[in-house]
């Protein structure tokens, strides 16, 4: 009798056991692998108000505003190795031309978000241009502007979801402009520079840009940054 208790209490544990081991390996079919993804979460915070030339305005209590660059573009564009910005007590209106950013022998152009005069500038960013990669909203900042027309302005901005939902729609405009520019290239018998094709569901990889020639950073520039596009 104890012998047959023993072996059904052997038979039940193994049972068990088999289930046991059934579910741990289902488990394990069912998990996704772990991967690295190539989509970037670009960032947009609070309180910030965003032109659609991709420059944002962030206004602070002594009346002064900060201005700099979204997430989406230092993201797609890729390492920064310069800026050029305008010297302390320019006057600008807004859609002028504001910093430009360098890539090595390749740059592009931003434009004023709104109007106002230079009074300051990112001393940090100047020497070190790899901060706006790290802060783009805080240690990145650009220039600071003593604003002339705020009021007026400021309604010609988007801020929170408005700013999300219009990013969204940047982002599939990206994805047409760069699938078209690539299409392009290959039509002209032209080499394709490796980071232009890199997509990821249908969103833009870090540093998309940064393999591109001067002249897809032109139309870049024209299509996203240009001056209408900071009107």
């Amino acid at each position: 009798m104890v012998a047959l208790f023993v072996v059904a209490t052997i038979i039940v544990f193994l049972v068990i056991d088999y289930f046991v081991q059934r579910a741990a390996k289902r488990k394990t079919a069912l998990a996704p692998a772990a991967h690295v993804s190539a989509k970037p979460r670009f960032v947009i915070p609070k309180g910030y108000f965003f032109g659609k030339g991709h420059t944002w305005v962030e206004l602070l209590p002594d009346g002064l505003t900060r201005v700099g660059l979204d997430d989406f573009v230092q993201k797609i564009l890729g390492p920064v190795s310069a800026f050029e910005l305008l010297p302390q007590n320019t006057v600008v209106q807004k859609g002028d031309r504001l910093f430009t950013l360098r890539q090595g022998q390749k740059e592009v152009s931003f434009h004023a978000p709104i109007s106002g005069k230079v009074v300051g500038i990112n001393d940090e960013l100047v020497h070190s241009p790899g901060v706006v990669r790290k802060e783009p909203y805080k240690g990145g900042w650009v220039l600071l502007l003593e604003p002339a027309n705020l009021a007026a302005d400021i309604k010609q901005l988007s801020i929170g979801n408005e700013a999300a939902m219009w990013l969204k729609e940047e982002i599939k405009r990206f994805r047409n402009f760069i699938t078209a520019q690539t299409e392009g290239l290959a039509a002209s018998g032209s080499a394709l520079p490796a980071g232009v094709t890199l997509m990821d569901g249908g969103a833009p990889v870090n540093d998309v840009m940064e393999h591109s020639p001067q002249e897809i950073w032109r139309r870049f520039e024209t299509d996203f940054l240009g001056a209408g596009n900071g009107k």
